[in-house]
């Protein structure tokens, strides 16, 4: 009879041998991955088309498809809905390993008329491992679009503060690193890194922590594209503070 010392190796070695398989079955798949450049398209007037390269890193083919969406907003949503005046090419995506693969944004008509924004939505197929990319696109209109230019106010439904950005301008707004930064100059961050986009002529709201009296008599500033931190203009809060009894 085996003694059990021996017995007890021989199932580790089992179990490391069935782990390394297991290990091997998932790596190809686990370690797939697709890398997308550009991460934002932007045509100009003049332009009918432009292009993003998706590059597969893994062994293994990648296959998907393309999507794009005519994109607006509203206060509180995302507004997508598929669009017709500019088409992809291809559709249907199907990246060799250790390869890229090129993919078309053709405007068909003429140029719009003010900056539109639309939405370039990459899935994965069923065989491959999962992933959804979502990728702003601008299209120019043909005259020189104003500077985005936003303004803040600090909205209040049932004591709870919402951050709402309105930009006036022509052209989207790109924020990032957006804090709130009160009487004292004390910085507070809300949304750290890239915040999202207002599009030209829009309003978008965040949710802001804390109580709204916190945001009394402050102001918030963001880095709008590819400038540096900035003020974002009134009218930012009063938002009056609760009055105490007998005052």
């Amino acid at each position: 009879m085996a003694h059990p010392h021996v017995l007890t190796r021989a199932w580790a070695l089992l179990a490391l041998l069935a782990l390394l398989a297991l290990l091997a079955l998932l790596t190809p798949a686990a370690a797939q991955a697709l890398e997308v450049s550009p991460l934002r398209i932007t045509l100009a007037a003049g332009q009918r088309d432009g292009e993003l390269w998706l590059y597969n890193d893994a062994a293994q083919p990648w296959h998907g498809q393309a999507r794009l969406y005519h994109w607006d907003q509203t206060r509180e949503t995302e507004v997508l809905v598929p669009a017709q005046d500019v088409v992809l090419s291809p559709v249907v995506l199907s990246v060799a390993g250790q390869a890229r693969q090129r993919v078309r944004v053709v405007r068909l008509g003429p140029p719009p008329a003010t900056e539109q924004g639309y939405r370039l939505v990459i899935r994965a197929g069923p065989d491959s491992p999962p992933l959804q990319v979502s990728l702003p696109v601008f299209i120019a209109g043909p005259q020189p679009a104003a500077a985005p230019a936003l303004t803040a106010r600090v909205q209040v439904d049932a004591g709870i503060a919402a951050l709402e950005l309105y930009n006036a301008g022509g052209s989207h707004a790109r924020l990032a690193d957006l804090v709130f930064i009160d009487a004292d100059g004390r910085e507070r961050p809300i949304l750290p890194d890239l915040a999202g986009y207002v599009l030209a002529q829009r309003s978008r709201r965040w949710p802001l922590p804390g109580p709204a009296s916190t945001y009394a008599g402050g102001h918030f500033s963001a880095r709008l594209g590819d400038a540096g931190q900035q003020r974002l203009a009134g009218p930012t809060p009063p938002i009056a503070l609760p009055a105490l009894p007998g005052l």
